[in-house]
């Protein structure tokens, strides 16, 4: 049984506080910030989401950008899943 606020993630996750870039299949790009990340995923904040699709690239840091998919959302922050 799972209790609230009990960690249930696979891989630990570090905090980041990195602008990033969300590059849509249609070329639009969102300006984000990389809250935290770990292997497997990250949590990223926007100032203005409007219409996220469930897939996107997402760049940041000095990594090459990384197809993600997203698995939660709440306000204006997105949890995502890298795939």
């Amino acid at each position: 049984m799972q209790f609230a606020g009990q960690e249930r993630r696979r891989s630990a996750r570090t905090v980041a506080n990195v602008p990033g870039t969300a590059t849509f299949t249609n070329g639009r790009q969102v300006a984000c910030t990389v809250v935290d990340q770990s292997e497997t995923g990250a949590k990223l904040a926007f100032a203005s989401i409007g219409l996220l699709p469930e897939r996107f690239e997402l760049a940041f840091g000095l990594r090459k950008a990384r197809s993600v998919s997203v698995v939660w959302r709440r306000g204006s922050e997105v949890g995502v899943a890298f795939v």
